[in-house]
Formats: structure tokens, C-alpha cells, sequence
């Protein structure tokens, strides 16, 4: 037996200019429908979906329409609207429209019989209604029992195909709702806006309307472009645009409203701006998310930013440059073994590393020991400078006698192993060391290097000199 559902809502917030319109309100939540079948098309002011092949996914139809409609409110939640849900259900699409139409306004049942709902529920019968009142067609019923050459000749074919179809006679034929592969969306500004903070408002109402489209599609933004169109009587290029960056996939669209208002609190408008549009970059599918599993969110939801999120937002508030992060570099020696790059950059490169490398299945890591064995000498602490040390004989001193506890540790950077040889241009001296490890009783573990002499010794060598590189936690 076939089940569909009519859904209609309609916003109830009061004060201020309306987040959504009918007609995005409406396409919104045909989004998040598809989250439960592929069947859903937009009728008149409703969304109709059938949901026969999902009925038995989803735990019946009381289960279905319970996280259909908490879904719904969740979305509304998130974007600060209050809306008004109602739905009906019937064994046709016509069926389940005229019982949410007969249900509008009135404290109604849902559920009332097919031959008698009123005529104005069904759509072929409104332009006749006046007609049909006269001869005392009042409900389907009424209709049904007239003659069927009579009614075709009087109101035309269309009535009668709609009434076939109401009783399953027909098939259900809808112009399905298919969403695009990148979500793009142009609105007109209320008025002309000089500030960039302002953009702010218009830029929710189309975020509002790609996380539906997230949500429709069960999958998270990465990058997005805003474009704001200028006053074309300006001297001015005729649109300014910025790309937001996310170093994760993200359906819940509060880290990146963040992002936004942090960019456009720092962009200055050359002319008045009358338009805005988005478009969606790079977006990625979410495995964990609500549609394909038993939980209305996301399973992996945390109280809080994450770090990620923390540095995304400092780096849109503060500068790419003002905001750095580790990165380890392929050279043997220490002082060149990392770098500071822009902790935004780094964020994205190392999220990308983690996603491939969970695709291939954790190929190709090393192995925990093998790391460890490789950095069993590097000390926590780095100096910016080796410092010389004193010597006496053969032993260096740093506030006081040491005591050598491991070494030597070997280390050879020179010719090709150093960066820029291959240009030509030598960018530090060679390194030729022997690094040890001393313990001083004062200042506790030291990472202390030898410059190793050469072989064979001339006969008149200065003693060799010992330098401080680092200190141990």
C-alpha cells in the first residue's frame, strides 16, 4: 500500500524582516525531506513526499514523521526561526494535500474520510468551485456520483484525471526534487548597504538556505565563495568576492556564519552594495550524518569550539600571518628541522593528510617504535642559537662540571643533504657534529654538540669546540 505525506510550515517569528520566504521556506524543507526519501516533489504550498520504500528503514510511519518533523524544528532551531508544522497522510498525494487543506485553520482530524473532504481541497476544482456550489457538489463524494461524460464536458478532463488519481486509479506523477551538485543562490538586499559588517544579514538568509542543502545532500561545506555586487553608477569593478576555508568538513553552519562576520567586519565596500550571491566550492560527504544513521545530529557532536575552529576564527580576525603553527622540514640538521608557517594553512593540510590516509586504510604510518627511535635524542627545548662552551680538556663546562650520559649521536649536512645546494646557494655552513647528552646539576639535562675534526689531525689542532644546542624537559 502507498503512504505519502503533505507538509506544509510557515514561519511565526514577529519582529524584523523575515529570515526565509515562502518560497525558500518551502525549498528548505524539501531539503531536508530528501534526507528521507527521494521521492518529494513541491505542490501548490506543500511538500509532498512518498514514503513507501522507506517506511521499513525508518521503523514505520509514526517513527518516520516523529524524526521527520524533530529535523525540521532542529533546522529552524539552528537558523533562530519559530515555525509551524503541519502534516497529514493519505494513501495518494491528493489525498494526504486535501486532508492537510481541510485541516488549515480548524481544529479538524487529520485523518478524515476521502468522500468527505470539500471540494476546495483538491486544485483542479478551484477554478470551479463557484460552478459546483451551485449544483450541490459540496465534497468528492458529491462529485464522484455525477456522470462522468457529463462532468468531463462541463469542467473539462482535468477534473476527472484528478480524480482518479485521489483514488488511485492513476498513477502519481510529480516533478521530483533533484538537488544541484553545488548550491548557488542570488538575493536582493533590502536596501543599498555602504558597511561591510551589514552584509551580515544577508548573508544568513543564504547560508539558511545551503544548510538545507547540506542537509538534503548529507554533506559538509569546505569552502564557499560570498560575492557582493556592486552599484554599477560607481567607477568601481562591478563585484567583490571572498572564499571561507575550513580545515573540516561542516554541516552546522554556526563555525562558518562566525568566519564570515569576522571577514566582512574587516572588508571595506568601495560602493553600496544591492546584491549578494553564494556558491558552494568544495564540499565533501559525511559519512556520520543524521540521514544515514539512528540520531537526528551528528554522532560526533561536541559541546564547544574545537581547536581547529579556534584557529579559523583568530586567523579571520587577526591575520593569516599573525597566527603560526609547527611544521616539521626533511633536513638532518636541528635548527632547520622545523618552520613556522600560517596555522590556518597547516590546519588545512593536516586535516587533508588524516582524510587520505583514513581512506587508504592507515598505509603506509610508521610504526610507533620506529619514530621513537629516531627522536630518542631531540631535546624539548631548541636554542635559536648554539652557545659556545667553555672547555676543560676534553669535557665541556656550563655552570659547573657535566656528566656525559649518552653519545655521540652522529649528524652530516653538507653538499647535496642541505637545503639550496641544488640552486647553488648555500644558505648555511656544513655541519659536521657529534651531539651528547651531559647532566649538569644546576641546569639538568643539556644537548651538547662537538664540532668533529678533521681526519687525519693536523699537528698543531686547536682543541675542538663544544657548543650548547638545547635543553631537556
Amino acid at each position: 500500500m502507498h503512504c505519502w505525506i503533505a507538509l506544509q510550515t510557515s514561519l511565526t517569528t514577529e519582529a524584523g524582516p523575515a529570515l526565509l520566504g515562502e518560497a525558500a521556506l518551502q525549498r528548505s524543507v524539501a531539503s531536508l525531506a530528501l534526507g528521507f526519501t527521494p521521492r518529494v516533489a513541491l505542490v501548490d504550498e506543500a511538500v509532498l513526499l512518498d514514503v513507501t520504500g522507506s517506511l521499513r528503514l525508518f521503523g514505520g510511519l509514526a517513527r518516520l514523521m516523529q524524526l521527520l518533523e524533530q529535523r525540521v524544528l532542529a533546522f529552524f532551531e539552528t537558523n533562530n526561526l519559530q515555525a509551524l508544522i503541519r502534516r497529514a497522510q493519505g494513501a495518494t498525494s491528493l489525498i494526504a494535500l486535501g486532508r492537510l487543506r481541510h485541516t488549515a485553520g480548524k481544529a479538524a482530524p487529520a485523518r478524515a474520510r476521502v468522500a468527505d473532504l470539500p471540494m476546495h481541497t483538491l486544485s483542479a476544482a478551484r477554478p470551479h468551485l463557484g460552478v459546483l456550489e451551485r449544483i450541490g457538489c459540496r465534497s468528492w463524494d458529491d462529485l464522484l456520483r455525477l456522470p462522468r461524460d457529463g462532468v468531463a464536458r462541463r469542467f473539462g478532463a482535468e477534473l476527472l484525471e484528478a480524480l482518479d488519481r485521489a483514488r488511485g486509479s492513476l498513477p502519481d506523477n510529480h516533478d521530483w526534487l533533484v538537488l544541484p551538485e553545488h548550491f548557488e543562490e542570488k538575493i536582493e538586499l533590502n536596501a543599498l548597504v555602504t558597511h561591510g559588517p551589514a552584509l551580515m544579514a544577508g548573508a544568513e538568509r543564504l547560508l539558511a538556505g545551503l544548510h538545507a542543502w547540506l542537509l538534503g545532500r548529507q554533506s559538509g561545506i569546505c569552502a564557499l565563495r560570498l560575492t557582493w555586487h556592486l552599484d554599477k553608477r560607481r567607477d568601481v569593478a562591478p563585484t567583490g568576492e571572498m572564499d571561507v576555508r575550513t580545515a573540516q568538513p561542516a554541516q552546522d553552519l554556526r563555525h562558518v556564519t562566525r568566519l564570515i562576520a569576522e571577514h566582512l567586519a574587516q572588508q571595506q565596500l568601495p560602493a553600496p552594495v544591492h546584491s549578494l550571491s553564494l556558491r558552494s566550492l568544495v564540499t565533501e560527504p559525511l559519512v556520520d550524518a543524521a540521514a544515514a544513521t539512528t540520531s537526528l545530529l551528528l554522532e560526533a557532536r561536541q559541546q564547544g569550539d574545537s581547536a581547529v575552529e579556534l584557529i579559523e576564527r583568530l586567523s579571520a580576525r587577526l591575520g593569516p600571518a599573525q597566527v603560526l603553527a609547527w611544521q616539521p622540514c626533511a633536513d638532518h640538521r636541528p635548527e632547520q628541522m622545523q618552520r613556522w608557517v600560517s596555522a590556518q594553512g597547516a590546519m588545512q593540510s593536516i586535516a587533508g593528510g588524516v582524510r587520505q590516509t583514513s581512506a587508504r586504510g592507515q598505509k603506509g604510518l610508521k610504526k610507533p617504535e620506529e619514530a621513537a627511535r629516531a627522536d630518542a635524542l631531540y631535546p624539548t627545548w631548541l636554542l635559536p642559537e648554539p652557545i659556545r662552551l667553555a672547555a676543560v680538556g676534553d669535557s665541556p663546562v656550563y655552570q659547573g662540571p657535566l656528566l656525559r650520559l649518552a653519545g655521540p649521536q652522529r649528524l652530516e649536512a653538507s653538499g647535496w643533504l642541505m637545503s639550496g645546494e641544488a640552486a647553488g646557494v648555500r644558505s648555511k655552513p656544513a655541519a659536521i657534529r657529534d651531539y651528547f647528552i651531559y647532566r649538569s646539576q644546576q641546569a639538568g639535562l643539556l644537548w651538547i654538540f662537538s664540532e668533529r675534526l678533521p681526519v687525519p689531525q693536523p699537528a698543531h689542532t686547536q682543541p675542538r669546540a663544544w657548543y650548547l644546542h638545547g635543553f631537556f624537559a
